[in-house]
């Protein structure tokens, strides 16, 4: 043992290392407590449904006006939608299609959407379809994407189009009901 005490005693120390002090800024911080982040609850709507009635007038000066109605029962705030297609031989597919997505808000009023495509040919009508300089109408194509606020049971014209060429006028008339 006093060997080992005398090898042990003639061995060097290590060399210490000496350590350069750092900026504060590199020095590691305590790691902040992780927080958990959860996204918003996604709204939910209430449990009843609404019905929305679109109806479409469309009228060439000095005839009755044409209407129609599409109606959709779907629940608040989800989608509902109609897709509708006459195919004529002469003139091929003739699209009507809604979609609307009702939303309950504040004071018993509704938010609608409503996006509305609306092909009426020239030919069936029944009117005449001559514009003079312009020929003979082929087709009215009738685009509409809308947000509105509608009081419970009461309609409201949401737009006018007018023909640009002819005197044709047609009105989108939207009415929003609270079924109990």
């Amino acid at each position: 043992m006093a060997t080992m005490a005398s090898v042990l005693a003639q061995t060097p120390a290590a060399p210490q290392r000496a350590t350069t002090p750092r900026p504060a800024a590199e020095q590691q911080a305590p790691a902040a407590p992780t927080v958990a982040v959860t996204p918003a609850p996604r709204r939910q709507g209430q449990p009843v449904n609404v019905k929305v009635d679109v109806t479409i007038t469309d009228q060439h000066s000095g005839t009755a006006a044409l209407k129609k109605t599409v109606s959709v029962v779907t629940g608040d705030g989800m989608n509902g939608f109609i897709r509708s297609t006459a195919n004529y031989s002469n003139i091929g597919d003739v699209p009507l299609n809604v979609d609307v997505e009702p939303e309950l808000i504040a004071d018993g009023k509704i938010r609608v959407r409503v996006n509305l495509q609306y092909d009426l040919p020239g030919s069936v009508t029944g009117q005449g379809t001559e514009t003079p300089g312009a020929g003979a109408l082929r087709r009215t194509q009738i685009r509409e994407n809308l947000a509105v606020i509608l009081e419970n049971g009461k309609s409201v014209i949401v737009a006018q189009s007018a023909d640009p060429v002819g005197d044709r006028q047609v009105t989108i008339d939207v009415k929003a009901t609270i079924l109990r």
